[in-house]
């Protein structure tokens, strides 16, 4: 795997588990709205900063897709994604992680490892 390969897989990652925990930290805290008679939307600014970072995770994900095989990239990534959304809950958020998620987090760990046995 290249150095721009891998710097592309890490920015996908850090773009989408960063945008969406600033989309649970801003779902606390409403400051920006659109209102009409029909529509109410509030959204807090790291809401904001989030859909923005999981948009342009989204389109990092396309050049990814078209530089890997799916079936290589997708549980990676699905993975890995497990594993900093953890740590973003657990440092981050404050939540509690229950033993059965780490015992989860250890299978995709696992799972993570033994997919690049061999590539």
């Amino acid at each position: 795997m290249s150095f721009l390969n891998i710097v592309l897989i890490a920015l996908y990652l850090t773009c989408s588990v960063g945008g969406l925990t600033l989309v649970k930290v801003g779902a606390a805290n409403n400051s920006f709205m659109l209102n009409s008679s029909f529509f109410n939307l509030q959204l807090s600014y790291s809401t904001l900063i989030g859909l923005f970072l999981y948009i342009f995770s989204f389109l990092l994900w396309i050049v990814i897709v078209g530089r890997f095989n799916l079936s290589y990239i997708q549980p990676l990534t699905t993975g890995l994604s497990y594993v900093l959304i953890i740590g973003a809950s657990l440092f981050i958020l404050h939540e509690t992680i229950t033993m059965f998620q780490w015992i989860g987090l250890g299978f995709i760990f696992v799972g993570v490892i033994l997919m690049n046995v061999g590539t």
